[in-house]
C-alpha cells in the first residue's frame, strides 16, 4: 500500500540524515532531508485516512519510523553540539515510554488514535529541529526557549497520550 511504501521512503532517510549530519555535516542538506521526512509523514496520513489505506501494521509501522527519526535527530544534533546532550534523555525516556505502551496496547488489541495534541507536538519538534540545524548563531536564550517550548508540547501531548490509553482500557475491561 502506498502509505507503507512512503513510511519506508522515510525509513531510509533516516541513515541519510544521520550521514549528512555527522559524516559530511552537510547541514542544509540534512535539514531538507528532515524535513522531506515530516512531509511524507503528512502525505502517507493524508492517504491512508482518504483512500481508507489504514493497516494494522501501518498503525504501528508508522509512529515507529516517527520516533527512529526523531530519535535519530535528537542524538546525531546532540553529537554534533548543535543541541545540548540532556535534550536526549528527555526524549529517549519520552518516546521509549510511547513505544512501550504502544505494544502492550497492540497485544491487547486497543487501538488509540492519533489526536491533535500528537500532531501539534509533532509539528513543533520538526519546526524547532529545523531551526536548530539552520540557524547556527542561535543565541542561548532562543535556544533554551525553544527546547523549552518542545520539552513542553512533548510531555503535554504524552500525557494526554496516557489519559486516552487508560481510558480505552477501562472501556474495554468493562465491556
Amino acid at each position: 500500500m502506498i502509505p507503507n511504501i512512503l513510511t519506508t521512503a522515510r525509513l531510509v532517510l533516516v541513515p541519510i540524515f544521520a550521514y549528512l549530519v555527522l559524516g559530511t555535516k552537510n547541514l542544509p542538506l540534512a535539514a531538507v532531508v528532515f524535513i522531506l521526512s515530516g512531509v511524507t509523514d503528512v502525505i502517507d496520513g493524508y492517504i491512508a485516512r482518504r483512500f481508507h489505506m489504514i493497516t494494522n501494521f501501518g498503525k504501528i509501522y508508522d509512529p515507529f519510523v516517527d520516533k527512529l527519526m526523531q530519535i535519530t535527530a535528537i542524538v546525531c544534533l546532540a553529537l554534533a553540539e548543535i543541541l545540548p546532550v540532556w535534550i536526549i534523555a528527555i526524549v529517549i525516556c519520552k518516546e521509549a515510554a510511547m513505544i512501550i505502551i504502544g505494544g502492550i496496547l497492540y497485544l491487547k488489541k486497543i487501538v488509540v488514535h492519533s489526536n491533535w495534541y500528537g500532531k501539534a507536538a509533532t509539528v513543533i519538534f520538526y519546526a524547532t529541529i529545523f531551526i536548530m540545524i539552520l540557524w547556527r548563531n542561535i543565541p542561548q536564550g532562543w535556544t533554551m526557549a525553544f527546547l523549552v517550548i518542545l520539552i513542553i508540547s512533548m510531555l503535554y501531548s504524552a500525557g494526554a497520550y496516557l489519559v486516552d490509553t487508560i481510558r480505552h482500557y477501562d472501556e474495554k475491561r468493562i465491556s
